[in-house]
């Protein structure tokens, strides 16, 4: 950037001179001066030659790490090292003794085996204990607030000491319940519950829906309101009862299994070496493998589906519909590039003249900020629907999910971010002088497209505010804690689920768009060396975000972590940025003439031709040399990883150590029964506990005994962790201060 903007600022004659931001970059330069392109053509070697290092000292850092990582005491103990699944196994492959017998050549031969049964059913009737459970808390908490608004009412006529007088009548709350009125057998509040449908099966693809429909709905059929704590207990009893049977034929073995299956080996080789090898001579049969899969990141939905054909042609024509929405985007994009010329489409048509009849700052925000913004919303349907698309293509787990869709989420966003915008955006100026002049296109292109920089200067710095505004600041998770949460938290199990459950980072939507503005720095930098500062200003941020929020906003415990796989995908996504870099100079050299109407910069663009060449002979090499790094473990790694510049580098910083060794608390440490590990989340449901808080008048105590008598739903229940306290208006305020009685 310090060689090339002074010789594009000093490139223009007399002649010819570009205006405003163009004057920095490569389209500042006249006919007569075409020999300073000379030092562009220098400058893109050396910035190729320069990514091409880098790439490979990332990856090599990058494959380090990884196996340091995974090569570590606390991660080779830990089951998710150790476990593989297994799909597509037949019949007669899913007997123990088999399967031993198949894996006796695997070190250490298999632990564990968690089968894949059929949950369908008790899904269901866990799903439906729990909105009892939940129906049941918010009815107790709605009479219990009502008696205490109604003691409230009381004192506040007779004092206006209200915090004393609470604390005298919660030292002595018996005295205070019958007149009150809150009694075991008082009125029940009245609803119309909820209708539920058996879930419905769609054949071929084997894909379920249930529908479940409010119970206002009960009102067509002329049904009477029931009491919510008597169906709620009558529910829980029901369904207590049929979930128990159900974990009794889990245990005799009556529920049917799928074609897939968990094998824990005794050793991390051991699992890496089958999870590499071709398990059966049989097409079809043992063919897909996963480690490292965490039990709460399994898509259980599609882990239960056969590899049907029906269910290929569903994944297929997924992947249709993303290159179809790749596609007809242009359309929308492309009439976000023409308003970013508002000047020139009105010479083009007339008819839109009438856009001047607003105030010229009117119309400068609409043809500089409309667009960037326009774009930026495009851009966020567009991620709602590849992620929800993405779950139909039948991966296994969450991170599966997130890496397949930053591969098509980054080529939406380079397709359409990039090359349709850069595209109109030039395409709009030289329209014009091509009508013109129809022989003088190529130059024109050559000459005009890098003033497409202009709008990514634009769109950038709007970007970076927007992160800025949406992220440091935080308004929206502030506005909704200071009024939707304080509608929708009826009941300390939904505050504290609430308080609790941190956002959790998705990667896969997140590092396409960066790898999006790493490429356009990459391309534009020879172009218009201006943009660095640009794309240099919104890493930074992005740096600086999540250096803190990874820390303090985001849950620490990511079950969707692919072990770094996201990284190297990134890297390798930067070579479109040196593709259309090369591509734009080959034309360039080749179309521009000087004074004389010759071209002197043939040979440079031939010279840029094999460069071509060789960087995309280079990607393949790249990546064929360390694709197997990104998901396997090398069995020659001398069973403790030892590398001198490691070792090197954690001698002169021993903190490092805690980071390259530091392990969350993986399953085998946290499940008690470690044979329910792997089994999907309904077979681990057990009695709940019943949640009130403290109030002054320990009526939460009085309504769990009484709910405790009436009900085999239910373990129990506790009135600890949550409290109910009077402000100085009277106004009920619910603290929580520890977790659920149940939680685990």
């Amino acid at each position: 950037m310090i060689i090339l903007i002074p010789i594009n600022v000093t490139g223009s004659s007399v002649e010819y001179s570009a205006t405003g931001l163009d004057k920095l970059s490569l389209s500042n330069i006249s006919r007569s001066k075409v020999y300073r392109l000379n030092a562009h053509f220098i400058m893109s070697l050396i910035t190729i030659g320069f990514f091409q290092w880098l790439l490979l000292y990332e990856l090599q850092t990058f494959v380090k790490i990884r196996q340091s990582f995974l090569l570590s005491k606390s991660h080779r103990n830990s089951v998710l090292s150790k476990t593989i699944l297994i799909s597509n196994v037949p019949p007669h492959l899913q007997d123990l003794d088999v399967l031993c017998d198949l894996f006796e050549t695997v070190p250490g031969g298999i632990e564990n085996i968690w089968y894949l049964y059929d949950y369908r059913d008790i899904l269901e009737l866990v799903e439906e204990a729990k909105e009892a459970l939940n129906f049941l808390e918010e009815a107790e908490l709605s009479c219990l607030k009502s008696t205490l608004l109604k003691y409230g009412k009381e004192y506040k006529k007779n004092t206006t000491n209200i915090p004393e007088q609470l604390g005298v009548i919660d030292n002595n709350p018996e005295n205070m319940r019958d007149s009150l009125g809150f009694k075991a057998n008082s009125k029940n509040p009245k609803f119309y519950p909820p209708i539920y449908f058996k879930s419905i099966k769609i054949p071929k693809i084997e894909r379920y829906f249930r529908l479940r429909f409010p119970g206002f709905f009960r009102i067509i059929f002329l049904e009477k309101r029931v009491s919510v704590i008597d169906w709620c207990i009558n529910t829980l009893n029901t369904k207590q009862g049929l979930i128990d049977k159900k974990k009794f034929a889990l245990t005799t073995g009556l529920l049917k299994k799928h074609n897939k299956l968990f094998v824990e080996f005794q050793s991390q080789k051991g699992a890496y070496i089958a999870h590499q090898c071709l398990l059966s001579q049989i097409q079809g049969n043992l063919d897909l493998t996963l480690i490292e899969i965490h039990p709460k990141d399994i898509l259980w939905d599609n882990m239960a589906r056969n590899n049907t054909i029906a269910c290929l042609i569903e994944k297929y024509f997924v992947s249709l519909i993303f290159i179809s929405v790749i596609l007809l985007y242009v359309i929308p994009v492309s009439f976000i590039g023409l308003v970013s010329q508002v000047p020139l489409l009105t010479k083009l048509i007339p008819s839109l003249k009438w856009i001047y009849k607003f105030p010229e700052e009117a119309r400068d925000t609409i043809s500089s900020i409309l667009p960037s913004l326009l774009l930026a919303v495009l851009t966020d349907i567009v991620l709602i629907v590849f992620r929800f698309l993405t779950y139909f293509k039948g991966m296994l787990s969450g991170a599966d999910l997130e890496l397949n869709l930053q591969q098509w989420y980054f080529a939406f966003l380079f397709v359409q971010q990039f090359l349709v915008v850069t595209i109109l955006s030039s395409i709009t100026v030289i329209f014009k002088q091509i009508v013109d002049q129809p022989t003088s296109i190529p130059v024109l292109l050559a000459t005009n497209l890098p003033k497409a920089a202009t709008f990514f200067f634009q769109y950038i710095t709007l970007k970076a505010f927007a992160f800025c505004g949406n992220n440091f600041l935080r308004i929206g998770p502030l506005l909704l804690h200071l009024t939707v949460h304080k509608i929708k938290d009826k009941t300390p199990r939904q505050k504290f689920n609430r308080i609790t459950n941190l956002l959790r980072i998705r990667w896969g939507s997140i590092y396409p768009v960066y790898s999006v503005f790493a490429s356009i720095g990459i391309c534009y930098c020879v172009i218009s060396p201006l943009i660095a500062i640009f794309v240099i200003f919104i890493l930074s941020l992005l740096l600086l975000y999540y250096k803190y929020a990874l820390k303090y906003i985001y849950n620490r415990t990511n079950e969707s972590d692919t072990k770094g796989k996201h990284y190297p995908i990134a890297l390798l996504h930067l070579y479109t940025g040196i593709y259309c870099l090369e591509c734009c100079l080959i034309g360039i050299f080749f179309l521009l003439k000087n004074e004389n109407d010759t071209c002197p910069m043939v040979i440079q663009g031939w010279v840029m031709c094999i460069v071509l060449l060789a960087t995309i002979f280079g990607n393949i090499t790249i990546y064929n040399r360390y694709v197997k790094h990104f998901s396997y473990l090398p069995i020659l790694s001398d069973k403790k990883f030892r590398d001198p510049a490691v070792i090197a580098n954690l001698k002169e910083n021993p903190n490092n150590i805690h980071t390259l060794h530091e392990e969350k608390k993986l399953p085998n440490e946290d499940y008690l029964n470690r044979k329910l590990l792997f089994l999907h989340p309904a077979f681990k449901y057990e009695k709940p506990k019943l949640w009130l808080p403290e109030d002054p008048l320990n009526l939460g105590i009085d309504r769990i005994r009484v709910i405790e008598s009436q009900i085999d739903g239910l373990e129990g229940g506790s009135t600890s962790g949550a409290k109910i306290e009077f402000s100085n208006n009277m106004k009920i305020n619910m603290k929580i201060t520890n977790a659920p009685p149940d939680y685990k």
